[in-house]
């Protein structure tokens, strides 16, 4: 028995025998787990609900993705579409498949997230299983659309809550070490640095097919490490200053707090579609958006909005 394979073969029986009824489901459920869906989610936390539990969310981001980025590599495990030809996975679903399979970056972004805020947030009982719910879907999600092994899923469940345990626990004694956060973000980015030069120094497997085309490109799929590096890095770098000098707090009416958001987000549609795509999709482009946006978040709007709701 192939774990990697036969799994998806019968989950694509079922979407075969049910002619794909389930397919826009599961696609939806699928967008929980991608960056900038996740990436909006913390940022009503952090901004506008709750910005210990937000700092948590996006620190632990970060630990997450620097992991997952450099298991990629390391394991250098192709998509199952590639690795078996009998796998055809949902066409809707393959755009946002990028990178090397093992492990399963939407599993690892909604693990972070729904798995982080029932760890850390002041929840009910009933809100907390409605999360882990979603997690679960999310994950499940990528194997009935064919683009992950279970394998890839399970491992990302993993390791997620291994880095959610370090960093609840580091966080447990920031209260009484106000430094801690500053030994936490040069550790980060140092450890974001090795993951980068790695990224660069290691060498991938070149496979091409009958014809002699290479059949996936190592420096295309090595680009996600970088944008995660990146996105470590930017938090990393910023959260310290925010903690020194911004100092910006949740408080507000819920008409604030909505409108505090709808701009935020503006905003970082403004980057995401305006300014990131200037830089370009390389490797050191990669790195700036994902470095860029966090700074954003984290840094440059609360400095705006704390100015302008100081005058209101």
């Amino acid at each position: 028995m192939n774990i990697l394979i036969d799994p998806l073969l019968f989950l694509q029986f079922i979407r075969e025998l049910t002619g794909g009824i389930f397919n826009s489901f599961f696609l939806f459920c699928s967008i929980f787990g991608e960056d900038f869906p996740i990436l909006i989610l913390i940022t009503i936390v952090y901004w506008c609900l709750d910005k210990k539990l937000g700092e948590f969310l996006l620190i632990s981001q970060a630990g997450a993705y620097l992991v997952n980025g450099f298991l990629k590599i390391l394991a250098c495990v192709y998509r199952p579409w590639i690795l078996d030809s009998r796998v055809h996975p949902v066409k809707e679903a393959i755009p946002t498949a990028t990178g090397y399979s093992f492990p399963s970056g939407h599993t690892t972004n909604a693990t972070t997230f729904f798995a982080g805020t029932v760890l850390k947030g002041k929840l009910s009982k009933g809100l907390s299983i409605v999360l882990i719910i979603c997690l679960l879907l999310v994950g499940f999600s990528r194997n009935y659309l064919g683009v992950h092994s279970v394998l890839d899923v399970i491992f990302a469940i993993i390791f997620t809550l291994i880095v959610l345990f370090i960093f609840s626990k580091l966080f447990d004694k920031l209260d009484n070490n106000p430094n801690l956060d500053i030994i936490i973000s040069v550790v980060g980015i140092i450890i974001s640095i090795l993951v980068v030069i790695f990224a660069m120094v290691k060498s991938y497997p070149l496979d091409y097919d009958a014809a002699g085309k290479l059949i996936v490109d190592p420096v295309i799929l090595t680009i996600d490490t970088f944008k995660y590096a990146g996105f470590a890095v930017g938090i990393f770098f910023s959260w310290p200053i925010e903690r020194r000098f911004i100092k910006f707090t949740t408080d507000g009416t819920l008409e604030t707090k909505v409108l505090r958001f709808i701009c935020g987000f503006i905003g970082l549609q403004f980057i995401i579609n305006v300014i990131l795509p200037l830089i370009g999709e390389t490797h050191l482009g990669g790195f700036l958006q994902y470095f860029i946006i966090m700074v954003f978040v984290i840094i440059i709007y609360p400095i705006i909005f704390k100015f302008f709701e100081s005058r209101n």
